[in-house]
């Protein structure tokens, strides 16, 4: 989940990641830099930033060994068959990215490009901002792959090298380390003894693990809790082929810290066996590699709640393990701005943005932020953002739908709230909660009513509410003028802390800011 360089154990967010370099120890007293961020955009714009909104990744000059791995075409018959081509996709971005003479693009940065491959390469090198690109197919048919690739020079157009691979299913892993060491020859020169070493490392030697390590990438990259329920299972079944394969393990550990972080209900599990279950799992890949980045990011999310500074602590040697990872500094960014720390969460996630501008989940927090400080325009346009680099990404439409109900847009509201629900339905809230407002703007009080009362229902299995939900359904009762029953809802809302204390700033609360009740809830909900 966290992209890195030569010399630091890393794994590219969503990828195959978790190969490994000659790993360097870093020390522990080691702080991330924040130098030369500015108020807002790195490059000191008013969001949306000119690079996400426009050039995701472009900086003055174009570094000759710079590269764009695009998401290469699926050609086979079953269109389930799509994680493979993001499997090896991903797979070289991680490779490449582990040379570090290399200027590599994230695969945030090249994901709006899946069906632009085609378009003339000096106008994709210019908006990537890149020298190369690198472009391919894979198509399977039963246990044949074909995989062609090709490597091209974007001023030009002008092919440097190519190449077709015939083989079986179980040599994926050997058709991307191969892929990514004749493109960094091609792009680099000779390569030097420990560039090789890097590119030749495996996450496992067994295929069938990885191919289902693979499948569960691509569910993790989907950000859903269905989705990242079958990540889970195939990471599972990775384990059982290669009960060694410690990067399927800490992606359990991942996903199971995404579901105690969000207030997911995990299929089967309790909130607290799911976390127990994590903390063990996070554990045991950390005793035998203490700077797996997932790791920490899963230990970070799985204690954000229940412990704040041991959350921030991990999530804060993730930035120190992987300093160029994108992804650590957005998760420790987060949890600085739950812990009150308004100004250097702000800094850390500007630095994510400079590490990859187009990291949507990074623009959707800033947003978030944006709006509990009562700047919705400003709020509106991070998220805008967030959807220009990911059209699909539920968490902006939700976030944005929120934004312009504040701002008035009542139909842009809407619209954003039903493609939230219609992209993953049974999430957080949120986009419900911004329904039941509008319903009740256009006097509709009864179905506003209904609404909330069928996220009452989905939530009276629960003792204890979890922040995310218990916001979005109090933000609803109080649009309802039902506030006897919004304080209900948030003094359900287990753990207090600096979460719910983030979330009792927001404007939605306004009207029970008077109540002794509420003044109660906001000093037990200071961080500590």
């Amino acid at each position: 989940m966290t992209n890195g360089r030569r010399g630091r154990s890393r794994a590219v967010e969503g990828g195959p990641g978790a190969l490994r370099a000659l790993t360097l120890v870093v020390p522990l007293s080691v702080v991330a830099s924040y130098n030369g961020l500015h108020a807002q955009c790195p490059d000191g714009s008013t969001p949306p930033c000119r690079a996400a909104r426009a050039e995701p990744g472009r900086k003055p000059g174009v570094p000759p060994n710079s590269i764009a791995v695009l998401y290469f075409d699926n050609l086979s018959r079953d269109t389930a068959d799509a994680y493979l081509a993001d499997g090896l996709t991903e797979d070289i971005i991680v490779r490449l990215g582990q040379i570090e003479r290399l200027t590599v693009k994230s695969r945030n940065a090249v994901k709006r490009f899946r069906e632009r491959g085609a378009e003339d390469p000096a106008v994709l090198g210019q908006t990537l901002g890149v020298a190369y690109l690198v472009s391919g197919s894979v198509r399977r048919a039963g246990p044949r792959l074909r995989v062609t690739v090709q490597l091209v020079r974007a001023a030009d157009g002008l092919q440097v090298w190519g190449d077709v691979f015939d083989r079986s299913s179980g040599d994926l892993l050997s058709i991307g380390e191969e892929n990514a060491r004749a493109v960094a020859a091609a792009v680099a020169g000779r390569l030097l003894p420990v560039e090789r070493t890097v590119l030749a490392a495996r996450p496992t030697r067994q295929p069938g693990a990885y191919d289902h390590f693979l499948r569960g990438n691509f569910y993790l990259a989907q950000r859903t809790a269905r989705a990242e329920a079958h990540a889970a299972e195939e990471y599972e079944a990775a384990l059982r082929l290669d009960p060694g394969f410690g990067a399927a393990r800490g992606r359990i550990a991942y996903v199971y810290g995404f579901f105690v972080n969000r207030g997911w209900s995990y299929p089967g599990v309790s909130a607290e066996s799911l976390l127990a279950r994590g903390l063990a799992l996070a554990d045991r890949v950390l005793r035998s590699d203490s700077t797996a980045v997932d790791a920490w990011l899963a230990r970070g999310n799985l204690l954000r709640s229940v412990d704040p500074p041991r959350a921030k602590e991990a999530m804060r040697l993730a930035t120190v393990f992987d300093p160029q990872s994108a992804e650590a500094f957005t998760f420790y960014g987060a949890m600085l701005r739950e812990l009150g720390d308004d100004a250097a969460a702000s800094r850390a996630l500007l630095h994510a943005l400079e590490l990859d501008p187009a990291s949507a989940i990074t623009m959707v927090i800033l947003a978030g932020g944006a709006f509990i400080e009562r700047r919705y325009q400003e709020a509106s346009r991070w998220t805008d953002s967030a959807l220009t680099v990911d059209p699909g990404f539920h968490d902006g439409y939700a976030m944005r739908g929120l934004s312009r109900l504040y701002l008035g847009d009542i139909a842009g509201a809407r619209a954003d709230a039903e493609t939230a629900l219609r992209i993953a339905p049974g999430e957080p809230p949120l986009e419900e909660s911004v329904l039941a407002q509008l319903e009740v703007r256009a006097g509709d009080t009864v179905a506003a009513r209904a609404r909330v009362d069928r996220l009452l229902t989905e939530a009276s299995d629960r003792p204890d509410l979890n922040s995310f939900y218990g916001r979005h359904i109090a933000a609803a009762l109080v649009a309802l003028g039902n506030h006897e029953r919004a304080l209900e809802v948030l003094e359900r809302i287990r753990p207090r802390g600096g979460r719910l204390g983030l979330f009792l700033r927001s404007p939605e609360f306004d009207a029970l800011r008077t109540s002794p009740r509420f003044q109660r809830l906001v000093e037990e909900s200071r961080p500590r």
